[in-house]
Formats: C-alpha cells, sequence, structure tokens
C-alpha cells in the first residue's frame, strides 16, 4: 500500500513511475486470499481515516482511490462481542453507552471506568481534524488536561491500564481490543476512533481497497510490474542508480524503498547505510506479530456478531504462547466472501510466535505443527461456537513465516511494536548520506499499520 501510494504522487508530481512487487498482487501485508470459493482478509479489521473527520487520513484514501463507490465504508457497532460463559458485554461505538453498559455491568469498577470515559473526552478532542473555532476552542480549554494524560499513557502499557479494572472480564475485554504491549495511548485513540465515528471497514476489504489504489495508480500512467522481486539497490559514489529486480539491473535517478525497512536495510545494500536512525533499525525492532486461522464454515452463521471475544474457561497453548481468549471474525456471502448459505470466519492469535515456527521449518515439523494448530482451534470452536460443528470445508493457517515468506516482514511482523515509555520514532522520507534515495511503509514512523503506509508515500513522493 505504500508502494501505490507513492507511486500515485511520484507520478502526480511527473515522474516516471515504475512498482517492482514481488507478490502477484497488489496490497502486500494488507491482502487477501482465496481458497475453494472462500475469501479470507489477512489484512485491514478497521481503518483509520474511513471517515472524512479523520484528516490527513482520509484525503490520502480518497486521492489514491483507495475508497470509492464500490467499498462504502461499514460502521459495526457493537465493534464486536466480548462473550464469557453467560456473560455478554458489547464494544459500542458511542463512548457513553459502552461506559454505561460496563457501569451497570461491573459497579466495583464504578471509578475506573469513569476514568477511561475521561479520557477518551480529552484525547477526542485532539484527534479528528477541528471543525471550527468551536473546536478549537476546545482544544485549548483541554489543554492542561490533555499534556500531562498524554504523557501518562504513553508511559503506560495497555496491560497495565486495564490492570485498573477489577471485573476480570471488563479487563478481558478491554484487554482484547489490541495487543496489550502497545501502550496505552493506542488503546485509548483506538476507542476514540470508534467514538468519533471512525475506524470503519471498507465493503471488500484489504483485496477491494488495494485493487482501487492499484488501479488509480495506472490510469495516473504508472507501470507495475508483479512477480519482480528487487534483490539490490544500486548506488555509485552516493548515488542511486537504480535497482537489480529478477537478476536485471533497472536504471532509476529515484528510488523509494516501499518495503520493510528493517528487512531493506539487512538485504537490498552492499554497503550498510551509515545514518543514525539505519544503525538503529539494523539492531531490530519490536514487532506486533499474529497468526490467523481461516476457516470456510457450509454453514450461514449471520446469526453471530461479525466479530467476537471469546474468552475460554481456561486458557490453552498454542504455537507456545498462552490464549485465554479467542478473536473471531465472520464475514458473510454478501461481501463475497463465501458461496451462498456459508461464511468465512478468520481466528486472529496475536503474540510473537515467531521462533516457533522459524524452528518447526528449520527441522521440518513445520506442516505437522500447523495441522495440529488448526485441529486444537477446532475443537476449541466446536466448544464455545458449538455452530461449526461438523461444517468446516477450509482451513488455512498463515503464521508469521507466512508473512515473512510472502511480504518480507521481518520476523513475520505486520507492523511496530509501540511499547510503553518508548519515544515516536520516525524514518525520513530522504536518505542523508544517499542522493535519490527514499524511504516510505512499515517502520517508518512508529507503531504503523494502512494510515502511516499511505502517508508516508505521500511524504516520500513530496520529497523527491
Amino acid at each position: 500500500m505504500a508502494g501505490l501510494s507513492s507511486a500515485f504522487y511520484s507520478r502526480l508530481a511527473g515522474f516516471d513511475v515504475t512498482v517492482y512487487e514481488q507478490g502477484n498482487c497488489p496490497g502486500g501485508v494488507s491482502t487477501s486470499w482465496s481458497r475453494r470459493g472462500y475469501t479470507f482478509d489477512g489484512g485491514v479489521h478497521w481503518l483509520v481515516g474511513s471517515s472524512p473527520r479523520f484528516q490527513p487520513f482520509h484525503r490520502r484514501w480518497v486521492e489514491t482511490g483507495a475508497l470509492q463507490a464500490n467499498n462504502p465504508v461499514v460502521y459495526a457497532d457493537p465493534v464486536f462481542v466480548f462473550r464469557s460463559g453467560d456473560v455478554s458485554l458489547h464494544l459500542w461505538r458511542d463512548i457513553d453507552r459502552l461506559i454505561s453498559e460496563l457501569a451497570r455491568f461491573a459497579p466495583e469498577d464504578r471509578e475506573a471506568i469513569l476514568a477511561l470515559r475521561r479520557h477518551v473526552r480529552i484525547v477526542a478532542t485532539y484527534m479528528p481534524a477541528p471543525c471550527g473555532i468551536a473546536d478549537w476552542g476546545r482544544r485549548l480549554l483541554r489543554l492542561p488536561a490533555f499534556v500531562p494524560l498524554l504523557v501518562s499513557l504513553m508511559r503506560t502499557s495497555t496491560r497495565q491500564y486495564v490492570e485498573r479494572f477489577r471485573n476480570p472480564c471488563v479487563r478481558e475485554m478491554l484487554s482484547s481490543v489490541l495487543n496489550v504491549e502497545q501502550n496505552a495511548l493506542s488503546l485509548i485513540g483506538t476507542l476514540v476512533g470508534y467514538a468519533s465515528g471512525d475506524n470503519g471497514f471498507p465493503a471488500g476489504g484489504s483485496r477491494r481497497l488495494a485493487e482501487n489504489m492499484e488501479q488509480a495508480a495506472l490510469r495516473a500512467g504508472c507501470r507495475i510490474v508483479y512477480r519482480a522481486k528487487v534483490e539490490r539497490i544500486c548506488i555509485q559514489e552516493k548515488r542511486v542508480t537504480g535497482v537489480m529486480a529478477k537478476g536485471v539491473f533497472r536504471p532509476a535517478d529515484r528510488v523509494i524503498v516501499a518495503f520493510d525497512t528493517c528487512t531493506a536495510l539487512r538485504t537490498l545494500f552492499d554497503e550498510p547505510l551509515q545514518e543514525r536512525w539505519a544503525r538503529k533499525l539494523r539492531v531490530g525492532v519490536d514487532s506486533e506479530h499474529c497468526s490467523l486461522l481461516s476457516l470456510g464454515v457450509e454453514r450461514d452463521l449471520d446469526c453471530l456478531p461479525s466479530a467476537m471475544r471469546i474468552q475460554m474457561r481456561e486458557p490453552v497453548v498454542l504455537a507456545g504462547l498462552e490464549y485465554s481468549t479467542l478473536w473471531v471474525y465472520r464475514y458473510s456471502c454478501r461481501d463475497g466472501y463465501a458461496p451462498r448459505g456459508c461464511t468465512s470466519l478468520t481466528i486472529l492469535f496475536p503474540g510473537d510466535s515467531y521462533d516457533y515456527w522459524k524452528a518447526a521449518k528449520a527441522d521440518g515439523s513445520y506442516a505437522g505443527k500447523k495441522r495440529d494448530f488448526t485441529e486444537k482451534v477446532l475443537r476449541l470452536l466446536a466448544e464455545y461456537l458449538p455452530e461449526t460443528k461438523g461444517y468446516v470445508a477450509v482451513m488455512d493457517l498463515a503464521t508469521p513465516v507466512t508473512y515473512e515468506r510472502y511480504c518480507g516482514c521481518y520476523r513475520g511482523g505486520y507492523m511496530s511494536l509501540w511499547r510503553a515509555g518508548q519515544s515516536p520514532f520516525h524514518v525520513p522520507a530522504a536518505s542523508r548520506s544517499v542522493r535519490g534515495l527514499h524511504f516510505a511503509g512499515m517502520r517508518t514512523l512508529m507503531s504503523g499499520g494502512l494510515p502511516v503506509s499511505v502517508q508516508s508515500g505521500y511524504k516520500a513522493a513530496k520529497s523527491l
């Protein structure tokens, strides 16, 4: 997505643009794939910038053609349903509705719940684009409360933040909004997005989003070459001369590396870049990881919520990590995700299991361990979602090693992890030591994701 954004804006600036893509379709990490009539989305779960209020991200999505009439944004409400035994809690978009439900369910946590609402309201004052003088006035009035809250949230992990809640269901529900290792600002920011009318899901998901951007880039006059993995950035006398792709030298005056920057620094340069940020990234970076199990179910499951967090009675160990909650997403045939009367499900397992799967790949046990993982999850689903028992016809497991193989992600991570206490980190759009070398996409800004990819492409093009 960063490559398509870079290409589009570079072409608008008057450059002759060619995109070299190692895969056979657009999208990179934000992608979908099909198995026997079922489509599984391995990318977007919510899109920051889906609302016009969230500028400049929304403007970038519209300019690059990502959001069009063919993929209207759906704002599911509730965002997900949390289930624990007979308990059901809803993550409502409306913060007041969410707070009211939590307060009724867990009166012992009233103080922490009201603090959550206060934090969302304060941060919400600053996240969407201001709509006029009144908005600017509210920002100025809340500035004395916002600054210390911002510092506190950045120094606190989501795990630490949710530990303030005594009720185990409330604690587990909030823990399953996103990775608990992210700082608490990420949690509050996500809730702000929902409460402010953003974070929607474009119909057709990752594939349509990427294909729309591809078509916009082609209409603008860009060339896109698929199955053309770049092996090396060619540099002479501290200036870019082109790239080696599929064993052939491709001359260029400018090169934008819209590839996992960590991996690029390790694999695409004969001599290491001697810049401070590059030295830091070569040491490594904390990443968000997941394993994604996709299932084609020969049954209409429209009776289920579109997203669920199902707390299990006992934690289970999968791929060396302990899980207490299943993150389940349902895609119906109305979006073209499944044959009529059938359902596509994806179950997300966050956590860094890269070393587990990489070792299995090395010793030849990879296929067997993937099979064991899948069978164990199917037994869990039969217990907690009995509607699926005996109806699963398609199974597909993507591990961090899968993301590494197809997308070149560093250690199979799909974005950076912004831990508590870490300062925001960014990669300059233009190299200071090599003329004509520019960067966009993954790792260029903490923590990352789709909005960073499209914005980084715009910035890279402006730096040409």
